[in-house]
């Protein structure tokens, strides 16, 4: 866990937000929580995250709602990763909320019908670099 680019995140401390301070230390490294020696208060790491009170692997949640994306059934992806069907609609939801939560901090201030924010989207596709493999 790096601590050179995490600040703490208790609104009353003394070092709230503040990048860099040598206020931080790793509480847990089982858990992945931080300790801020000014506040004295602990916190998770996925704090804020769309993991951040889920049971299971990181991977084990992105691949099963990669595998939603890609239109496999709940029921076929709760089968294929061995979860109940209500914990695959769960992820999904949490996913569906942070995605939602992401695409209005990024497409802001944009007064446009929805067509032209269809075509935005597919002239960003065409024009990403393609990933380095």
């Amino acid at each position: 866990m790096e601590l050179s680019r995490q600040w703490c995140d208790n609104s009353d401390c003394d070092d709230f937000k503040r990048v860099g301070t040598s206020n931080l230390q790793v509480f847990s490294y089982a858990d992945q929580r931080y300790y801020c020696t000014t506040c004295r208060r602990t916190w998770n790491v996925d704090k804020g995250t769309a993991f951040e009170r889920l049971r299971c692997s990181h991977l084990e949640v992105v691949e099963t709602v990669a595998e939603l994306g890609e239109r496999v059934s709940l029921r076929a992806a709760g089968r294929l990763k061995h979860h109940p069907v209500n914990t695959v609609l769960d992820w999904l939801e949490v996913a569906g909320q942070h995605t939602a939560a992401v695409g209005s901090h990024l497409i802001r201030d944009l007064h446009v019908p929805h067509a032209q924010v269809d075509e935005l989207w597919t002239f960003i596709k065409k024009t990403r670099a393609p990933a380095a493999e």
